[in-house]
């Protein structure tokens, strides 16, 4: 790395670096797990009362990059949101901005074709694969969706007034993925597997404990995972089936009912797999790294110490530049591959026949209505 941190950005495809430096107090960048959860936040020095900032235009695209010197990563593109004025008494007028992550950014349709709000309707039976590739084609793009989820068939579903990436958010949440275009691509991936828009495993990031300037490990298994159940009903024997993955208590039931046993398999180790990975928990300060981004996966080294070394599934990370420099503050989970997490994801399925009433011991459980 060089030694002094650096941004670059742009302004509808003009460079306004130089005009922002004179100004600047701080940036932030917050990268999330998920779609459309990045935002930036630029803070301006106001002080001239001869030269005021001019607001800037809602719906302005600016792209950033940061690093050190010329050494610049590209973080995206970002539409500007808001802004905000302030001062302190006897302190500098400021102007902040604030814009949130385009990932429509070098997509076919470009920025607004996403947002487009349709209604219609899925048919019962259609996968999840198909789903998503029919969406791809309409906005030319290719599907990528992880084998796992790819042959889940789903009920009947309405799609009225929504955009499609807002539909498609929606149904990653019940399967426990991350739904979004990025690169030409539209992607379904399951979360906790790190891969990339081809579907790749994504570059590892080494790190000793010398290159991070403070660091926390927690576990707590309070709430274990316990087991999860869901429900499937088959209308040709008018019988509803029960899938149960993991063991023991807590039991929590989710209360929406699916049409298959695939279906019902997949979110119930969609909800297992979100749950186990939530036990475990390491956050992680270190000077700038614009390498790091939110589903990046880090590798520490045996200098961290028993617990804490091993891979790790970056699922937010903060940027910061100021006047005292530039850090990086990630949150990071272990992977659906660590033994930790699928000791819990592989053990046996089960499937039963129910005989109402479906709870015969409401103490043991815990009903989880999110869906």
């Amino acid at each position: 790395m060089g030694l002094k941190p650096r941004f670059r950005i742009t302004a509808n495809d003009t460079s306004i670096t130089d005009d922002l430096v004179t100004r600047f107090v701080s940036l932030r960048l917050n990268d999330e797990t998920g779609f459309m959860s990045d935002d930036l936040e630029i803070v301006l020095a106001d002080h001239d009362p001869a030269a005021r900032i001019a607001r800037p235009v809602t719906g302005a695209l600016l792209r950033l990059a940061l690093g050190y010197d010329n050494q610049l990563t590209d973080k995206g593109a970002f539409v500007v949101s808001g802004a905000s004025r302030g001062a302190e008494k006897g302190g500098v007028r400021t102007l902040t901005v604030r814009a949130h992550a385009a990932p429509y950014d070098n997509t076919p349709g470009g920025i607004t074709d996403f947002q487009t709000q349709l209604t219609r309707s899925w048919s019962d039976g259609i996968t999840i694969g198909a789903m998503v590739k029919t969406i791809a084609a309409a906005h030319q793009m290719q599907a990528v969706v992880s084998p796992f989820l790819a042959s889940v068939q789903l009920p009947h579903m309405d799609q009225v007034e929504e955009s499609d990436i807002s539909f498609l958010v929606r149904l990653g949440r019940l399967y426990d993925a991350i739904a979004k275009p990025a690169g030409g691509k539209l992607l379904f991936l399951a979360r906790g597997l790190s891969q990339t828009a081809s579907g790749a495993a994504l570059p590892v990031i080494n790190l000793t404990e010398s290159d991070v300037s403070r660091w926390n490990w927690d576990e707590d298994r309070r709430e274990a995972p316990g087991t999860v159940v869901t429900k499937y009903h088959i209308p040709k024997s008018a019988k509803t089936h029960a899938v149960s993955v993991g063991s023991g208590n807590p039991v929590r039931l989710l209360k929406r009912r699916f049409r298959t046993q695939a279906e019902a398999k997949a979110a119930a180790m969609a909800e297992m797999s979100r749950r186990a990975r939530g036990a475990i928990r390491l956050e992680i300060e270190m000077p700038g790294n614009a390498e790091i981004t939110a589903e990046a996966t880090l590798n520490l080294d045996s200098t961290f110490g028993p617990d804490v070394s091993g891979v790790w599934l970056v699922n937010n990370v903060v940027h910061e530049q100021g006047k005292d420099g530039y850090k990086t503050h990630a949150r990071a989970e272990r992977p659906n591959s660590d033994p930790s997490v699928s000791a819990y994801l592989n053990g046996t399925v089960n499937d039963t026949i129910l005989v109402p009433p479906v709870n015969t011991n409401p103490g043991a459980h815990r009903v989880t209505d999110g869906y």
